[in-house]
């Protein structure tokens, strides 16, 4: 199942003291791991510049993989893959970042690492305007076979992960801790949807490692470097969707953001880098979907096509907050009788729903 180059990989990890850069090391300046793992004395000279000669001489006396060889089978109970740096699923656009993790523990379809993916990322504490508008773009984006990569947690995360599950896309969430260790456990069962209807979990974390908070920024470049764009739906200045901003611009990809209210605490990230040119303005789900080369399918325009213009001009007005009749004639300009009309025809198609005291919302 594994190559012995593959498994070489995980045996590095295996060793408390084998941190990332020491790991990396071995897996950038030795050229054959194979022959590595059989030799491991014969390039002592090699390692000392990067290890101690006690951490030296563990590797030489451990240097056979039949703990590893425990080890995935073990994964394989678990359905835990093992996906390394040397594999032929390892994500191509990973490989091009600075620090790409040399393995990934994998639950679902391995193969959407190679996929094409778009990051959304923003704020726990996300506003009904910013839910609202995260799952129409997302469910619009999904459909088009755009992979949707989030980070399962609370807030924009959930809503990204599960409006695409809603449109049967794919998703992959990408954890700062254990596959065993699901963060918020809240999500456990959104994480267990996500393999059912064939996405992944993924995580450089082994299997019974916690979620530590340091761990989320590091977290946050295989997010931003899986995926060819980036889409921050609400974030604070200086926030873990702001490190990811910064991870996707270093990889030189494509940063997307929605605009918000000014003053709004969860607005000013997003405000503040469409005005310094970090990030383009997202009006539309066709925004991101022309960066991908694809269109919205008609099928997926059902509210477009039955909409009229003026019905369209109060469909856009109740994205993301419940409108009063008054403010509604007031901003529609049309006559009492006329928005009674086309109000009545919204309710009648499943758009809209009317509300006690003369409010009214879209339908989720």
């Amino acid at each position: 199942m594994y190559s012995v180059e593959e498994k070489v990989i995980i045996w590095l990890t295996t060793f408390e003291f084998m941190s990332y850069k020491k790991a990396k090391y071995i897996v950038d300046t030795v050229p054959f791991l194979d022959d590595f793992i059989d030799n491991v004395k014969n390039y002592k000279m090699h390692l000392s510049t990067v290890f101690s000669l006690d951490e030296i001489n563990e590797m030489t006396s451990s240097s056979n993989l039949n703990q590893v060889d425990r080890l995935t089978t073990e994964y394989e109970k678990l359905g835990i893959k093992v996906v390394t740096i040397k594999s032929e699923e390892y994500s191509k656009l990973l490989l091009e970042i600075d620090s790409p993790p040399i393995l990934l523990y994998c639950k679902g379809d391995v193969k959407l690492l190679n996929s094409e993916c778009l990051a959304v990322v923003g704020t726990r504490r996300a506003t009904k305007y910013g839910k609202d508008y995260c799952e129409k773009f997302i469910k619009d984006i999904a459909s088009e076979d755009v992979t949707i990569v989030s980070g399962l947690a609370d807030g924009i995360d959930t809503v990204a992960h599960k409006s695409c599950l809603d449109v049967k896309g794919k998703t992959i969430a990408v954890l700062a801790g254990g596959l065993l260790n699901i963060y918020p456990s809240s999500n456990i069962g959104l994480a267990d949807k996500i393999i059912e209807n064939g996405g992944l979990i993924i995580t450089e974390y082994k299997p019974n490692e916690q979620a530590l908070t340091y761990h989320f920024p590091i977290r946050n470049r295989i997010i931003a470097g899986l995926s060819k764009g980036t889409f921050i739906v609400e974030a604070t200045e200086k926030s873990g969707s702001m490190h990811t901003k910064n991870f996707a611009l270093e990889y030189n990809r494509e940063v997307f953001a929605l605009p918000s209210r000014v003053g709004d605490i969860y607005s000013v990230g997003c405000n503040k880098i469409i005005q310094n040119g970090q990030a383009k303005m997202v009006l539309t789900s066709k925004d991101i979907l022309e960066f991908f080369d694809k269109q919205l399918n008609s099928v997926n325009k059902k509210n477009v096509i039955q909409l009229t213009c003026e019905e369209q001009i109060i469909y856009d007005k109740l994205i993301g907050h419940e409108c009063h009749f008054d403010e509604l004639i007031a901003h529609t300009g049309f006559e009492v009788k006329n928005l009674s009309t086309m109000l009545m025809r919204l309710e009648l198609k499943g758009i809209i729903k009317k509300l006690p005291n003369n409010y009214y919302k879209l339908i989720d």
